[in-house]
């Protein structure tokens, strides 16, 4: 397993520090882990849940909604 697969395994709980993937200095600490329904679909099947993660910025001290795989946990 590489270590770009590793990272995308870490489980992002309340209180952890967190980065954006494409904006990597926007930092902050979770506040909330939840799921929304999915609305849309390319494919046939069932539509799942999706993970979506709120943060704190600390560039802008506002708080941010983003999906689980844009950010990344900051060790």
């Amino acid at each position: 397993m590489t270590k770009r697969v590793r990272e995308m395994l870490k489980n992002i709980r309340v209180g952890d520090r967190v980065y954006m993937t494409y904006h990597m200095s926007n930092k902050g600490v979770v506040t909330e882990v939840f799921f929304r329904n999915v609305t849309a679909g390319s494919s046939a099947g069932p539509l799942t849940k999706q993970m979506f993660v709120k943060f704190i910025s600390e560039i802008d001290g506002k708080e941010k909604i983003v999906k689980r795989q844009d950010v990344r946990k900051d060790d």
